[in-house]
């Protein structure tokens, strides 16, 4: 009688588990970008905040039609420091090359390379 209701248990648990698994909705992530979601903006709405619109005012900003834009690391953008305006962003750089120890140890199991 134990044993029966101990498969009975793992049986349906295991029965729900799959279901579960095939009834739940899978994310899709933008594939076109490495720097998120595009940001739009359109005639009347507020100029995209580029850190200091003094020092780095958006040049090349044609302010009567709607774009479609990025923010960057500094030095990246097309229209200021960091803005990209456009559809077609570039991709981030590598990471940086440097001394990176597997984490919990002190300098154990260490190497210079590209961050894994």
């Amino acid at each position: 009688m134990q044993i029966t209701k101990i498969m009975t248990t793992a049986l349906v648990s295991g029965g729900l588990a799959l279901a579960g698994l095939g009834l739940t909705p899978v994310a899709h992530a933008d594939p076109t970008t490495d720097w998120g979601p595009a940001k739009h903006w359109c005639p009347g709405e507020p100029l995209p905040a580029t850190g200091n619109h003094v020092t780095d005012p958006l040049h090349d900003w044609n302010p009567t039609v709607c774009h479609t834009y990025y923010y960057l690391w500094p030095g990246m953008g097309n229209v200021s420091h960091m803005i990209w305006d456009g559809d077609n962003p570039p991709p981030k750089p590598p990471p940086p090359v440097g001394l990176y120890c597997d984490p919990g140890t002190f300098f154990g199991n260490c190497r210079i390379g590209d961050h894994p």
